[in-house]
């Protein structure tokens, strides 16, 4: 039986997780292989496999998966083979003893805070945390504690960024490369209509790996998880990756795109949702596509306009897909929508069903990135 997280995992879970994974990954190979010159395939054969690593390695951590490394490495007739499984043995030793550590102290936390912080939190906050949720159609998995107490800024050497925050992420010290505020009109603005809006801070590209890891957590128990594209770490690090001060929040810019918008349940700043879309528009983002459920919504108060749908594909379905659970829009299979940014639509309404219908997504992108505001 897994431990609570950030605990070891249990082998069970992680074996069906691993065959679960191993699928995905076949899968997308036959997709690719059906269409060999479809570029967004390609990049779900790259997440899959980049997925399948993060969970073989999570799997050798298991008694039952170091025990299948033991037996593996005395079979090993190659010395090579020999050394290579020796490594991942070890690799797994030590991300076990990580597990256990940080279940460890996520415990002594608990025991020394939990009274203050339930307190501190209280149900109003929870409500609206989950109300961003709805927004956005992500729910959390757990990815550690806030751990306000040791987030605190620091003193750095005079710079024209002047003092930098320094951020502690899923038990990580983290110094972003910038923080970035709203104006006092648009923050003003967000807050009279109850939502948050917190200053953003800029990861570094070596940092691209916390943020999948906020994103991928999210997905673990999401019966919406499949509409929210995880990318893979090395396509995160050539982005501009946005978070909030605990981490839990973030947006990410992929040139003028906006994707990966991701929220925690207990993130310190709740109905953030709309706050970072103001400021990725303010930082350069100028279009996106998502499917049309609730999304649509959030985006055009942010300001984006639909300019094309793409009818429903089965054989495109996003890995892990569940049609009972998106049932509510055009019977579990919603048009994806290709939406371009309008400085004169902020606060603006999403009507269902508007833009032109287009052949495939790479028409889809380019409607996009012809769009010109009125």
């Amino acid at each position: 039986m897994c431990k609570p997280k950030p605990g070891p995992r249990c082998t069970p879970h992680m074996r069906a997780r691993l065959d679960q994974a191993a699928a995905r990954v076949a899968a997308a190979r036959a997709r690719l292989a059906d269409h060999p010159a479809h570029a967004r395939l390609g990049r779900r054969l790259a997440a899959a496999e980049a997925d399948y690593a993060q969970t073989l390695a999570l799997f050798d951590s298991t008694p039952g998966g170091q025990d299948e490394l033991r037996a593996a490495i005395e079979a090993a007739a190659d010395p090579n083979d020999r050394d290579a499984l020796t490594a991942r043995l070890a690799d797994a030793e030590r991300l076990r003893a990580e597990q256990v550590d940080a279940l460890r102290r996520a415990r002594a936390g608990q025991t020394d805070e939990e009274g203050t912080e339930n307190a501190q939190r209280g149900t109003d906050d929870a409500a609206a945390a989950r109300s961003v949720l709805e927004d956005v159609r992500v729910e959390p998995g757990p990815a550690g504690s806030r751990a306000d107490r040791d987030r605190e800024s620091v003193d750095r050497p005079e710079d024209r960024g002047g003092r930098s925050p320094r951020l502690l992420i899923n038990g990580k010290q983290i110094t972003p490369v910038a923080t970035h505020t709203l104006s006092d009109s648009v923050r003003a603005g967000l807050e009279s209509r109850g939502l948050s809006a917190p200053p953003l801070h800029e990861l570094a590209p070596a940092d691209s790996g916390i943020y999948r890891e906020q994103m991928l957590a999210l997905t673990e128990k999401n019966p919406h998880a499949a509409s929210v594209y995880v990318y893979d770490e090395d396509e995160y690090r050539n982005m501009q990756l946005l978070v909030t001060d605990d981490g839990k929040a973030g947006v990410a810019l992929k040139g003028d795109e906006v994707v990966s918008v991701f929220a925690h349940r207990d993130c310190a700043h709740p109905r953030a949702a709309r706050a970072m879309l103001r400021h990725a528009t303010a930082l350069g983002g100028r279009r996106l596509d998502c499917f049309d459920t609730v999304l649509p919504d959030l985006y055009a108060d942010a300001g984006f306009v639909p300019v094309a749908r793409l009818k429903w594909n089965d054989d495109y379905a996003p890995d892990g897909w569940d049609y009972d659970s998106f049932r509510t829009f055009n019977d579990g299979r919603p048009d994806v929508v290709f939406m371009a940014y309008d400085p004169d639509r902020v606060g603006g309404k999403y009507t269902p069903g508007a833009g032109e219908y287009v052949d495939d997504y790479d028409e889809g992108i380019a409607r996009t990135r012809q769009y010109r505001p009125h």
